[in-house]
């Protein structure tokens, strides 16, 4: 079994959804720390785009957290926790509106971000535009978790992966206050103490910014 070599940084939210995968599918991962502000010559070698996580495995090379998770649940010796819930079934349209909702809102995170550094862009319109959508989307999720999310509630995917590790970066920045959002509060409850949740928890502070850690 080759290891899973995950370029990125431990507080980026969709390198945090691929490490988990590797973890949930039974695969020795390693964080190998790169991050646009740090090494970008390295970055735009592995991904046009800039972007993390970047997966390397054996010849096969991704660029996207989504695709990462369906790849490695599609490995031959991949060996999943018995309570994981692969990417098909009755519940895939379902699960699908959920991801576009949560990889919008860690598009809007970005952009908030990436205005508030120096010098800041205080007063463009795409900002306000960014922190509405990602409010709108964090609502939404809300109004889902509370109509049910999914109909097995004992399972875990990509879907509550992607929304803790969109969530835990909001809350450890102090950006939101997660108890306005108690549907999504209960399914954060509910994964706490998962291995995969908690041995990928990168460390946050308010004002954080992008980067390779140093701590």
């Amino acid at each position: 079994m080759a290891e899973l070599k995950i370029f990125g940084t431990s507080t980026s939210p969709p390198t945090r959804i691929a490490r988990v995968a590797g973890i949930e599918f039974g695969h020795e991962v390693e964080l190998c720390p790169m991050a646009w502000r740090d090494t970008p010559d390295e970055l735009f070698s592995l991904n046009p785009a800039g972007r993390v996580p970047v997966l390397v495995h054996e010849e096969v090379t991704l660029w996207d957290s989504r695709q990462i998770w369906s790849y490695i649940e599609t490995l031959e010796d991949s060996n999943a926790h018995e309570s994981v819930r692969v990417m098909q079934g009755p519940h895939y349209w379902r699960e699908a509106n959920i991801l576009t909702l949560i990889y919008e809102m860690m598009g809007a995170m970005m952009v908030v971000r990436g205005m508030e550094e120096d010098p800041p862009i205080s007063e463009h319109p795409y900002l306000y535009r960014s922190l509405d959508r990602w409010g709108r989307c964090l609502k939404a999720l809300d109004e889902m978790a509370s109509q049910g999310w999914f109909v097995e509630p004992t399972t875990f995917g990509l879907a509550e992966a992607a929304m803790i590790c969109a969530t835990d970066a909001l809350v450890g920045r102090e950006v939101i206050d997660i108890s306005q959002y108690p549907h999504l509060s209960g399914i954060r409850m509910r994964y706490e103490t998962r291995v995969s949740l908690v041995t990928t928890l990168g460390k946050y502070f308010p004002g954080q910014r992008g980067g390779v850690s140093t701590t």
